[in-house]
């Protein structure tokens, strides 16, 4: 089986002054335990951290521009080094060369659009940089719209006016616009602009809100029309996504195959993915390490899931999105 994972914290670490090694480390991710159970790429994210983040370590929050410049170059430093196992991948074709030479692909991508710095231009050069998914925002508002809220007039707000013209861009230039974190009513801009420009979205680690209600998550009309689109979500793993209770600690295996369960009834097969937001959670975790992904495959298969569903899952929902958006 080949997997495609939508969202990794790994390089996070590297904005700390952490120095990562990413083909073999002691966090989650690395391209040892990757390559172990025959995945096919992998998506890192750079998450701009707000101050506070770096206030509680003792540390200057750096620029977005000097955040970006750090975690960027540990990316392709580490895929210089480790040229052998895995390369960049900007596109499908880059992908598949990637696989037919036996290397891991890594795709780079932005957690929060903030770092476009207001312009089309910042979205070209983050683009120049390797760029290839943009979630829209984190947890906090910015140049282009609304985080998630549990405050219902909040989670209303729609994207600003510069963020739709930036999912326009997105659209023609050929990066992935993502959902997670984004409020409901920017998610509700982003259907109508990929609709009208006929592009797939993606919620690259996000679950259902009607299994976990947490704002983070997605409501049933939100998952059909992702799915209606072509888009995929991926699989979050954090406790407060996961479990009935968003107070919880504890990610198992269970909840998340309750979610996949009830995404399958609603979106059906084809929007189904992984994004486990490994390196980026904190709790009790059950697959704490990117290898244990083939438990909850093993899993979903004694629930009913057939081989060439755990396929769209675990490979070609995502394969199909890239194939559709990324030139």
């Amino acid at each position: 089986m080949k997997f495609i994972d939508m969202h990794c914290d790994t390089l996070l670490g590297t904005a700390y002054g952490e120095k990562i090694d990413l083909n073999e480390n002691n966090k989650a991710v690395d391209f040892k335990r990757l390559k172990s159970i025959g995945f096919s790429a992998q998506f890192y994210a750079m998450c701009l951290m707000p101050e506070k983040h770096f206030l509680d370590k003792g540390l200057t929050k750096p620029s977005d521009a000097d955040f970006m410049d750090a975690l960027s170059t540990c990316f392709y430093e580490n895929l210089k080094k480790y040229s052998d196992v895995a390369a960049f991948a900007g596109n499908k074709e880059d992908l598949l060369r990637n696989e037919k030479e036996g290397k891991i692909s890594c795709f780079l991508t932005a957690e929060d659009g903030n770092g476009i710095n207001g312009s089309l231009e910042g979205l070209e050069k983050m683009y120049k940089m390797g760029i290839r998914l943009i979630s829209i925002t984190w947890n906090e508002e910015n140049c282009l719209g609304y985080p998630n809220s549990f405050d219902p007039q909040k989670m209303a707000l729609g994207l600003k006016p510069f963020g739709m013209e930036m999912i326009d861009a997105m659209n023609r230039m050929g990066v992935i616009v993502d959902v997670s974190h984004l409020s409901d009513g920017g998610f509700w801009d982003v259907v109508r602009i990929c609709k009208e420009n006929h592009k797939p979205f993606v919620a690259s680690h996000s679950n259902s809100r009607a299994m976990t209600p947490h704002s983070r998550n997605m409501t049933d009309d939100m998952i059909r029309a992702l799915s209606e689109a072509g888009g995929a979500m991926g699989l979050n793993f954090s406790p407060r996504f996961l479990s009935p209770d968003i107070q919880s600690r504890e990610s198992r295996i269970d909840d998340m195959v309750r979610h996949m369960k009830h995404i399958y009834q609603v979106g059906g097969i084809e929007c189904m993915a992984l994004g486990g937001d490994l390196d980026g959670i904190s709790g009790d975790l059950e697959i704490d390490s990117v290898d244990k992904m083939v438990w909850l495959m093993e899993r979903l298969h004694k629930e009913g899931f057939t081989e060439s569903q755990l396929d769209k899952i675990a490979y070609d929902n995502v394969f199909r999105v890239i194939g559709e958006t990324l030139k």
